[in-house]
């Protein structure tokens, strides 16, 4: 159960995204198995659906998630993503050679450039995604939707400043790092992303950083033992991670997205912002 006061204390945040019908359930089981909560964002366009031979979640098992204490939010409506100038891609490869190193950042671009397009259907305009996708989770799920993924995971300013417009209380991006007490910006959250290149031993010590250093650490998954998809993790390394995490609930809390922010602000006076650390 989330505290009545954040106290300022370190948290662990785990995400899931796209929410694929197979791989969202085993996170979910595997989240369950070990008393921990988390974050799906479901593009909610698909939900209940195949589209390109992926399977997604239906809103029964949402809806049973969210009742077990999961966070459902939005990944957008169909996955449309932000138009990046080639200064943003830069800075984007900068920031992944900064985090994870030259050889698995190099290894990660590779798979990713090879990837072919993972949702090959017509888009809704930017804002249409961002309102349609909350509407109909908040319809299918029956509470509020209050957190946003970023399609990308990169957010121009004006799609982080329509997130906040529309209502959502935080957005989250596939920017490497941590979040740390004073200024942040809760429409750019920075995380961790799990690769086929992450073990659990990388894995625990991002916990541990959060511990030492009093930090929001904020974890993303996409799939289970999914070959080629570069975005992939092993379900043992996986598991041996939410171990240990769970033997650190006592010195960090589990939490998710809204539950943080909303503790945060209660916390801290005047709802005074995180800031950014990479």
């Amino acid at each position: 159960m989330p505290q009545s006061r954040l106290d300022l204390g370190p948290v662990v945040t785990l995400t899931v995204d796209d929410c694929w019908k197979t791989h969202a359930q085993a996170f979910d089981q595997a989240f369950d198995s070990m008393s921990l909560r988390g974050v799906f964002y479901v593009i909610a366009g698909f939900v209940g659906k195949e589209v390109n031979r992926f399977q997604f979640l239906e809103w029964d098992t949402l809806r049973q998630m969210a009742e077990m204490g999961h966070e459902i939010g939005s990944h957008s409506f169909t996955h449309r993503g932000s138009a990046l100038t080639w200064r943003t891609k830069a800075t984007q490869l900068f920031r992944l050679v900064r985090s994870k190193g030259p050889v698995r950042s190099t290894k990660l671009a590779r798979a990713l450039l090879n990837l072919p397009e993972e949702y090959p259907v017509v888009h809704l305009q930017q804002d249409e995604e961002v309102v349609m996708s909350k509407r109909e989770i908040e319809k299918g799920v029956r509470r509020p939707c209050r957190s946003y993924s970023y399609p990308g995971g990169e957010p121009t300013s004006l799609l982080a400043n329509l997130a906040r417009d529309i209502g959502y209380t935080s957005a989250r991006t596939m920017r490497p790092g941590f979040n740390r007490l004073r200024q942040f910006d809760a429409y750019t959250l920075r995380t961790q992303a799990w690769d086929q290149w992450t073990t659990a031993r990388i894995a625990d010590k991002w916990v541990e950083k959060a511990i030492n250093k009093n930090l929001w650490l904020i974890e993303v998954f996409h799939a289970i033992d999914l070959p080629s998809y570069p975005y992939s993790c092993s379900e043992s390394s996986l598991r041996e991670h939410l171990s240990h995490v769970r033997s650190k609930l006592g010195e960090i809390h589990n939490l998710t997205i809204s539950e943080t922010i909303e503790l945060i602000r209660k916390d801290l006076p005047g709802g005074t912002p995180f800031e950014t650390l990479s």
